[in-house]
């Protein structure tokens, strides 16, 4: 008799990977194709949290009538979504205390690192919920949804941990129609692609906040299972796709990979790779995400031409995301930051070299993101004076940066930040950390939006998210879309044009042009 099967998507967020609508992460996606691959006839359902909370009765009797109900969660690195809200540890531990008929199994950053739903805070320990479900998996869920299946429960090991993709290759393409039951299939559902685990600086330890050197040496994935995954993910209707899943896409392939702290990036391998994916996705939206600058300002040459690879195949609006989190070099070497003003400024200048070329959509081709760290160790009044006066350096200087997001800190169990951290570190700066993120929210994200977005410009394909109020918020495809505001009420599904006409903080305001097909109410009527 075949099994019944619930995933319950609670989402992710991780230095290295992104699961909040409209982007589905890999976690259900492995879990499903380990069921999949133990029992082909699985009954398999797929909900999302934001489903959930629309009827949880209708939930609870679903999910208590299966054989397994896996629940996928984990905010490592909070941020501000359109698309959905992660679950809350309260959330998860009244679900799991109301599925008391189902074997329960909580899965991804929640149960190996533990939760958050806020910057400057301590995250909730895994052990939290260790008495309300069945299972906390702290090792790989697939593996241990595999085992589970096959062998039973009491042989299965929540700690168990791929040493590499081999099983993955199957996992990723079975588990991939369960794209189908998302409810942003079709429209802007956006697939999250893993190219390998692990930081390069696993070597040093790397940053003292970040979980991804906690994995070890980065394993990486073989090229040509990524492409079967995305070709099969693309047959079932996928048409959005970004390689998030790694701390560095431009060192992937990389024989350097695992052995040195800075490996140097392989360009050959970055142009036949996202040759490859281009030819496996045809016309689809494809982007990446996050790069190290000391990588950058290391090897130029090498990471110039990889970059130049990359924007030949990819979708304009791309983003590589720097972590700088902090140039003042005192809570750099406390923290074994990966960078300074210097290196910062270097990548900086090279991305834009290559990158700042507008593409079709309206975007600039390939831009970078700056990410930056309130509250670590060794920060003072001084530090938030440099992070500004780096800002003023590289416009005044005429380069771009697509979005600077600031974040406190998220003290994660098992880091060394775990160790060390506390909450004076947020508090005794607290006045020139709200300074700080109102200089770069009210003057430097407009000065850059007006640099790389003139008034006029038109930004095609973009997708309606949510109105309200009587205006509507819209954004293209890919990561970190930038958020369009448009006046009246345009109901979803819809796909439109605009027209740049003003600035808002950290979105545009624009008109729509031309004719698409999609109903509206404007304002007033």
């Amino acid at each position: 008799m075949a099994r019944k099967v619930v995933i319950l998507d609670g989402y992710t967020d991780e230095p290295a990977g992104l699961g909040v609508p409209p982007y589905i992460d890999v976690y259900p996606r492995y879990i499903a194709g380990a069921v999949w691959s133990i029992d082909p006839d699985a009954d398999l359902r797929y909900y999302t949290i934001d489903q959930v909370r629309k009827d949880v009765d209708s939930f609870v009797k679903e999910a208590n009538s299966s054989d397994l109900t896996a629940i996928v969660a984990g905010v490592v690195v909070p941020g501000k979504y359109i698309g959905g809200e992660p679950i809350s540890a309260e959330e998860l531990k009244l679900l799991g205390r109301l599925l008391g008929n189902t074997f329960t199994v909580l899965a991804g950053p929640v149960a190996r690192f533990g939760i958050g739903q806020e910057g400057g805070k301590i995250a909730t320990p895994p052990e939290h919920f260790k008495s309300i479900f069945s299972a906390v998996v702290r090792g790989d869920p697939e593996e241990y949804v595999k085992q589970l299946l096959k062998e039973g429960e009491v042989r299965a090991s929540e700690y168990a941990m791929r040493k590499d993709y081999s099983e993955v290759r199957r996992f990723a393409v079975l588990g991939a129609k369960i794209i189908t039951q998302h409810p942003n299939f079709g429209y802007n559902l956006t697939v999250e692609l893993e190219t390998y685990r692990g930081c390069s600086r696993w070597i040093s330890g790397g940053c003292s906040f970040c979980i991804e050197p906690l994995y070890g040496r980065p394993v990486q994935r073989n090229p040509e299972d990524v492409i079967l995954e995305m070709r099969e993910l693309y047959r079932l209707g996928a048409r959005a796709f970004r390689l998030g899943r790694q701390s560095d896409i431009l060192v992937y392939g990389s024989k350097e990979l695992g052995e040195k702290e800075l490996p140097r990036p392989n360009p050959e391998f970055i142009e036949r790779f996202f040759q490859l994916a281009r030819d496996a996705i045809e016309g689809s939206v494809l982007h990446v995400d996050n790069s190290n600058p000391a990588v950058i300002a290391k090897y130029p040459e090498e990471s110039k031409k990889a970059m130049l690879a990359m924007i030949e195949y990819h979708t304009p609006g791309d983003i590589l995301a720097f972590g700088l989190e902090n140039l003042d070099e005192e809570v750099a070497e406390i923290n074994n930051l990966n960078s300074n003003e210097e290196v910062a400024y270097e990548a900086v200048k090279a991305v834009n070299e290559v990158g700042l070329l507008r593409g079709d959509n309206g975007m600039p081709h390939l831009l970078p993101g700056l990410n930056f760290i309130i509250g670590l160790p060794g920060e003072r009044k001084a530090s938030f004076e440099k992070n500004i006066s780096f800002l003023e350096r590289i416009y005044e200087d005429g380069f771009a940066v697509r979005r600077i997001n600031i974040r406190k800190v998220l003290v994660i169990p098992g880091t060394r930040l775990s160790v060390m951290w506390r909450r004076e570190y947020l508090e005794r700066n607290e006045e020139e950390a709200e300074r700080f993120e109102w200089i770069v929210r009210h003057v430097y994200d407009v000065k850059f939006l007006k640099r790389i977005l003139p008034r006029g410009t038109i930004l095609r394909d973009l997708y309606v998210e949510k109105s309200s109020n009587g205006k509507t918020y819209a954004r293209q495809l890919g990561t970190y879309p930038l958020l369009v505001e448009l006046s009246g009420t345009f109901n979803r599904p819809c796909i439109l044009d605009a027209e740049i006409i003003g600035y808002k903080g950290r979105s545009v305001k624009a008109r729509p042009v031309g004719e698409k097909d999609c109903t509206h109410v404007m304002a007033g009527t």
